[in-house]
């Protein structure tokens, strides 16, 4: 009786999607999985079809497959219902990792193309569920299923996301619970085995996960996004007070932004303490446990760690994509940008601009080399800490920073133009750059060469202060120098006197030295440089006045 039902399942999706007539531009891939418990194991069999959508031939069709796992089999190939051949590639040699479908001649410009395989595949290491950080739950996870590189203009770029549309049922023992990129449409169960149904649209690729001992707990927002809590029962009481934040997050960025991007969203347990959480794959995020060790600021973490996470869904990880070849600086940013959203919103204490630049000033203060424009290749070669120093830290920075240069309104404007446009769309800084300036009506050509194109850090220092006293009055000279090539168009000086009575000016940051000038009834006892942390300044300290008269 269950394979009638897998069967039936199976010819639904079928005549669903296997028309011309209902392609669209997204290529779809149709997947029935079967995980038995004793092997360790998912038996796979995919229907992909393809659309030639370029002027020209094309002779072999390229797909990534497992790059981490040698113990991957394609078992059966077949193009348009005869049987292809493949050939294996590696990133050194062919620029990816995978195979390539050799068609027995070339495939016509605007042909549609239905490829069969079967294959299986095995665990994939990802992330904290690798080398037994996680042991006290079975689990077993998979978000690379075959599929065909970014294709354009007659060329595949192995290095770009892209957009398909997924239909993927998945049969697995009932003593397992799942979570899994599409949204369950239909679900059959008993004592040995689940069937369920799944669909996911406009995903970059597809993640299943099964877990023992664990309890879910699902609602829906108003703008009707389901959301499941995954947790065991150690962390129940963080599991329900997740799945109630994460109700307020997805209603609060549907109303803010206009949109949230997918139907579902599965939140996993991560590693067993508290260091944050990580975007598992398509409407899957992972939040860290032992959220109770943060004591009297748990509350704030778990709200802010669980809006951080699903504010990738939006950028780098699902709905506006980013080339995987340099590191994620758009798509990190903005969705640090975006929780920020929903903590300034609902008042957290939490500072962004403080917790997102420790890393960054560690690593100038190393000297490593910081320019954001650097493949990952080159990156992994100098065994720095890229992920926090770039990737998180200056990349969010330096987004900031653009904001204090355009204005905080226009920025917003670039922000919301970004979401309306960019979907789908791996976004490269030349086009980050031109909207910028096309919105801002400036030109930004020196701020892009030094934050993205080089190693340049902000650095200021009070290199003089002269004081003379003058008829009951202090008269002040104040020289301000700028450390290095980088720069700032407002920078701010903040001067204490000996009352306790603050002034402010605003100096040219961009111009190597800064004379300022002012009387005073009081002595100046101190001077800070941006003394609301608005930039990233290196050595950024209070500088302690001394009268010369």
């Amino acid at each position: 009786m269950k394979n009638v039902i897998f069967l039936f399942l199976l010819l639904v999706l079928l005549l669903g999607c296997n028309t011309e007539d209902n392609f669209d531009t997204n290529t779809k891939y149709i997947v029935d999985v079967a995980f038995k418990d004793d092997s360790g194991i998912l038996n796979c069999s995919m229907k992909t079809i393809w659309n030639n959508t370029s002027d020209v031939a094309i002779s072999e069709i390229p797909f990534h497959f497992q790059s981490d796992s040698l113990n991957s089999l394609i078992k059966l190939v077949k193009l348009n219902d005869k049987e292809a051949n493949i050939r294996y590639t590696t990133k050194d040699i062919d620029g990816f990792d995978g195979f390539a479908v050799i068609p027995n001649k070339p495939i016509k410009a605007g042909k549609l193309t239905s490829i069969h395989l079967e294959f299986e595949t095995q665990e994939r290491s990802i992330g904290e569920y690798q080398n037994g950080k996680i042991n006290d739950f079975t689990y077993f996870f998979s978000d690379d299923f075959p599929r065909i590189a970014f294709f354009e203009h007659g060329d595949f770029i192995f290095n770009y996301q892209v957009h398909a549309n997924y239909q993927v049922n998945i049969s697995y023992p009932s003593k397992y619970k799942i979570a899994c990129t599409g949204l369950i449409s239909n679900k059959n169960e008993n004592d040995q085995e689940t069937i369920v149904a799944t669909k996911a649209n406009d995903v970059p690729n597809y993640g299943i996960l099964f877990f023992k001992n664990v309890h879910i707990e699902e609602r829906k927002t108003n703008n009707n996004v389901l959301i499941r809590s995954i947790f065991t029962e150690e962390d129940k009481k963080w599991g329900m007070n997740i799945l109630s934040y994460a109700e307020d997050i997805v209603q609060f960025y549907g109303d803010t932004l206009g949109v949230y991007p997918q139907p579902v969203l599965n939140i996993i347990p991560g590693y067993n303490k508290p260091y944050g959480g990580w975007p598992v794959s398509p409407n899957i995020v992972g939040v860290h446990r032992g959220i109770d060790a943060m004591k009297n600021k748990a509350e704030t973490h778990a709200k802010w760690i669980t809006a951080h996470e699903i504010g990738h869904q939006y950028w780098g990880f699902n709905y506006v994509l980013d080339p995987i070849d340099y590191p994620q600086w758009f798509g990190i940013g903005m969705g640090i940008l975006t929780d920020r959203l929903y903590t300034l919103e609902r008042n957290l204490d939490m500072n962004h601009d403080d917790y997102f630049s420790s890393s960054y000033f560690q690593g100038v203060k190393r000297g490593y080399n910081t320019t954001i424009m650097q493949k990952v290749e080159d990156l992994n070669d100098q065994g720095f800490d890229w992920n926090n120093i770039i990737k998180h830290d200056k990349a969010y920075l330096v987004l900031r920073m653009l904001a204090y240069e355009i204005g905080e309104d226009t920025f917003f404007k670039i922000f919301k133009h970004c979401l309306n446009n960019y979907k789908g769309v791996n976004v490269t800084l030349d086009m980050f750059k031109a909207d910028c300036e096309q919105i801002s009506g400036k030109n930004l050509d020196l701020f892009f060469n030094t934050w993205f194109y080089s190693n340049d850090h902000l650095e200021y220092k009070v290199a003089s202060v002269e004081t003379n006293t003058k008829n009951d009055a202090f008269h002040n000279t104040i020289i301000i120098s700028k450390v290095g090539n980088a720069g700032t168009r407002h920078l701010e000086v903040q001067l204490l006197l000996e009352n306790n009575k603050t002034i402010n000016r605003v100096v040219n940051g961009y111009s190597p030295s800064n004379q300022i000038e002012l009387i005073t009834r009081f002595p100046i006892v101190s001077i800070s440089l941006d003394p609301k942390h608005q930039f990233p300044l290196i050595n950024n300290k209070t500088w302690i006045a001394k009268v010369t008269n």
